[in-house]
C-alpha cells in the first residue's frame, strides 16, 4: 500500500476486494461505487461462483480484502491473504472460536487481520481497561434476538434464555450471530473467559446488545438497540456493515478505535 510522503507525492487509491455479496458485502460495495471513500477503489467483487483463478488475481491486486461472506469462506481466505501480505477485514470472525484456528496464529502477520466492531461499541474503553489489569475482571455480553434469527423454530411466548457460556462456545453454537461476542473477546478478555448470554424475544423488533464489565478499574454497563437489516432474516443489525465501511475509510489514516487488530494474546 503506498504511503502519502511528506512532500505531497501523490498515492494511488487503497485498492479493496469483497468477498460476498450479501447483506454486509453489498452495502460496502454500494458505498465504494459511490465514491463515499476517494482514496479507496473498488478492484473486485467475488462470490461463491467466482473461479480460483478470479479469486488468486483478485486477491494479487488487491491492498485489503474485505471478507463478508461466511465462516466457512473466512476459513479458507484467511491463510491465502495474510500470506500474500495483504490486511483482510474478516466480518464472519466466529473462525476464531473454531480450535486449532486460533486468532494468535495471525498475529504476526505478514498481513494484517482487522476485525470491525459491528454491531457494538465501546471497545476503546474495554481494552484500555484491559490492558490495565484483568485478572480480576469479568465481561458478560447478553444478546436478545428475534427466535428466527437464532435458529429457534419452536413458538415462544415471551422471551427465553437459550444460551449462556463462553465466547467460544457461543460462536460454535450460533456460529451465524455471534461475530459480535467474538470481536468483543478477542478485544479483551479472551474468547475463554468472556460470558455470552443469548436471549430469544418474540416480540423484538430489533436486536439489543448489552455489555457489562466489571473490575477494580471500574463498572460499565454499555447498551446498544439496533435496527435489523430486511435483507439478513433478522440475523444482522444495519449497522454492523458500516462499521466495515468506517474501517475502511480509517485505514488510509491508520487503524482506530473502530476496530480490533489481531496480535499477541495479550497478558492476564
Amino acid at each position: 500500500m503506498r504511503q502519502l510522503a511528506v512532500g505531497g507525492i501523490e498515492r494511488r487509491p487503497i485498492a479493496v476486494c469483497v468477498v460476498g455479496a450479501g447483506t454486509i458485502g453489498q452495502v460496502v460495495v454500494d458505498a465504494l461505487r459511490n465514491d463515499a471513500m476517494p482514496d479507496i477503489s473498488l478492484t473486485a467483487v467475488l462470490t461463491s461462483r467466482s473461479s480460483a483463478e478470479e479469486t488468486d488475481a483478485a486477491f494479487d491486486a488487491a491492498d485489503i480484502v474485505v471478507e463478508a461472506a461466511t465462516v466457512e469462506a473466512a476459513r479458507t481466505l484467511l491463510p491465502e491473504v495474510v500470506k500474500r501480505g495483504k490486511d483482510i477485514i474478516v466480518c464472519s470472525c466466529g473462525v476464531f472460536a473454531e480450535y486449532g484456528f486460533g486468532a494468535e496464529s495471525f498475529g504476526s502477520g505478514p498481513g494484517r487481520v482487522v476485525l470491525p466492531t459491528g454491531a457494538i461499541g465501546g471497545f476503546d474503553i474495554l481494552a484500555a481497561a484491559t490492558r490495565a489489569g484483568s485478572r480480576d475482571a469479568r465481561l458478560t455480553h447478553t444478546t436478545i434476538k428475534r427466535p428466527n434469527a437464532l435458529g429457534i423454530e419452536e413458538h415462544l411466548d415471551t422471551e427465553r434464555e437459550v444460551f449462556r457460556g463462553t465466547a467460544r462456545e457461543a460462536a460454535l453454537t450460533f456460529p451465524r450471530t455471534s461475530n459480535s461476542s467474538v470481536a468483543i473477546a478477542l478485544a479483551t478478555l479472551g474468547l475463554d473467559r468472556v460470558e455470552v448470554v443469548v436471549v430469544a424475544d418474540p416480540d423484538a423488533t430489533s436486536t439489543r446488545h448489552i455489555a457489562e464489565w466489571a473490575s477494580l478499574l471500574g463498572r460499565y454497563k454499555l447498551t446498544f438497540e439496533n435496527s435489523i437489516d430486511p435483507t439478513s432474516s433478522g440475523r444482522t443489525s444495519a449497522i454492523t456493515a458500516w462499521s466495515v465501511v468506517e474501517v475502511l475509510a480509517a485505514l488510509s489514516q491508520g487503524i482506530g478505535p473502530g476496530a480490533v487488530v489481531l496480535g499477541p494474546p495479550r497478558r492476564q
